[in-house]
């Protein structure tokens, strides 16, 4: 019988993502990344990649994959990004690979029910850089563990809604890799994750159930299968959430809010290894969770059935979405509202609650004007709690020595008017900028993150600042330059 340490071996990448100076969207915080990643599917036409959202952050990116197992690089297609957890999937073409590679390249058996629990015994292995498999073995010291990553002071990705694995010795801070049993089967993607303290960038390791991303590998098969086999355009797949991020608060903290001893003592029957409830934390601006819930509030129940925990959330999300095409996004929008129970004003109120549909690819257009990168508000953007009125087009950068610099159109700002035309989105912007001629006067009015209003004139420079896009052809995975005005 193979060691399953040998066996896993063959399923392990080492992930190198290198960010163009012109596609650093959505305040990614670095131009280069390197991580481990596990081939988790391979057929003739295409394999999946599962790797932490730490290494790969963002679509607009290159992507090589060096095999363990075999002295191969590849070129990856990023192909999903969850937007609330912390993993990606990127595929490449097996047809790359030699047929000496082919036998041993394999990818891993993934293992979600039952879930690891405190006590259980796993193998830790990861790649080192010389792409070397180091193994440790390791006990869970906590399965459960919530994650509560503070928001970065300029928005960007973060883990949310996340439960994860906490092991008695690992390989430090920036060592990621899978968490086996004695079989080889995966049990849990350990992986690294990003948080700001005291403005720097602090790395660490954490474990993330099977459970969290074994549906979305099988979705993400389906979706570029169907690709291959007819041309119907899906944009990409789909992700209902209920747009709020939670934190889970101790029970015996919840009587202190006024929870009810009967609530109190259901939720511990319930689920006696927690013993906690979740009380939101924050709700995306512009949703319907905003407009519902407020900070502090409770959830008690989903259509009557008791929470605890983000596992059950996931859980209750998917039963409440079964009967769907999970890859329409028409029919999961249809999908019927949920009654949530809900520990709200000191009372127990059932709210009737709307799930939203969010794409597995976040940003995919990017705009290039005066030398500013202008987008539309990413998801981190509304997570901060506030969107202008009229909305506006969102700066993400801008370039050194360019009109935007010189005149202060700075990067985390809402363009909101074009010479007096509102902007709400990149069309209409491109239509109120496409006349405007080399060298002549702009005036714009913008909108800061912190809500402080301003306007300035700006002269354009097309000869040197043109106007241009990087858009996703989402069939292919692949950005495309387009020119759209220049002298």
């Amino acid at each position: 019988v193979e060691d399953p340490k040998e066996s896993i071996s063959r399923s392990l990448l080492l992930v190198d993502v290198e960010v163009p100076e012109v596609a650093l969207a959505d305040g990614v915080h670095s131009k280069s990344f390197t991580g481990n990643g596990v081939l988790v599917y391979q057929d003739d036409k295409f394999g999946l990649v599962l790797v932490d959202r730490n290494t790969v952050a963002i679509g607009p990116c290159d992507i090589r994959l060096s095999f363990c197992a075999y002295p191969a690089e590849l070129h990856g297609t990023v192909r999903f990004l969850h937007p609330l957890h912390n993993f990606a999937l990127v595929s490449y073409d097996p047809r790359d690979l030699n047929s000496d590679a082919l036998k041993v390249v394999k990818p891993c058996t993934i293992l979600s029910d039952p879930p690891l629990s405190r006590g259980d015994k796993v193998v830790l292995v990861g790649l080192s850089g010389a792409l070397r498999s180091t193994a440790r073995d390791a006990s869970v010291t906590n399965a459960t563990a919530a994650l509560n990553i503070v928001t970065a002071e300029i928005p960007r990705f973060h883990a949310v809604n996340e439960e994860v694995i906490e092991l008695d010795q690992d390989f430090g801070t920036s060592f990621s890799g899978v968490l086996i049993d004695e079989n080889a089967s995966v049990r849990a993607l350990w992986a690294s994750f990003s948080r700001q303290v005291g403005g720097e960038e602090r790395e660490f390791c954490a474990g993330i159930h099977s459970y969290t991303f074994s549906s979305w590998i099988d979705k993400t098969v389906s979706y570029l299968k169907n690709f291959q086999s007819s041309h119907a355009h899906r944009k990409s797949v789909p992700v209902p959430v209920m747009n709020v991020e939670f934190n889970a608060l101790l029970l015996s903290k919840a009587a202190n809010y006024g929870l009810s001893r009967e609530w109190i003592q259901k939720l511990a029957e319930y689920d006696k290894e927690r013993k906690q409830v979740l009380r939101v934390k924050s709700c995306v601006t512009d949703s319907n969770a905003k407009a519902i819930l407020n900070e502090g509030d409770m959830i008690l129940a989903v259509n009557d059935k008791l929470l605890s925990s983000f596992y059950d959330i996931g859980g209750i999300i998917d039963n409440h979405c079964s009967k769907c095409d999970q890859l329409s996004f028409s029919e999961l929008k249809e999908v019927d509202d949920m009654k949530l129970t809900v520990f709200k004003d000191s009372k127990i109120q059932d709210v009737s609650f709307k799930l939203e549909v969010v794409d597995g690819l976040g940003t995919d257009r990017l705009l290039h004007w005066a030398g500013a990168q202008i987008q539309d508000s990413y998801r981190a953007v509304k997570e901060r709690g506030f969107l202008p009125q009229n909305h506006g087009v969102y700066i993400s950068r801008w370039h050194h020595g360019s009109p935007s610099h010189r005149y202060g159109m700075y990067a985390l700002h809402w363009i909101l008017e074009v010479n007096g035309k509102p902007t709400p989105d990149l069309d209409t912007f491109l239509k109120e900028t496409e006349y405007l001629q080399h060298q002549s006067f702009v005036r714009v009015k913008l909108c800061h993150l912190d809500n402080k209003p301003k306007v300035i004139t700006l002269r354009l420079d097309l000869r040197f600042w043109p106007t241009w896009e990087l858009k996703l052809n989402h069939q292919t995975g692949e950005w495309g330059r387009r020119v759209i005005k220049s002298i």
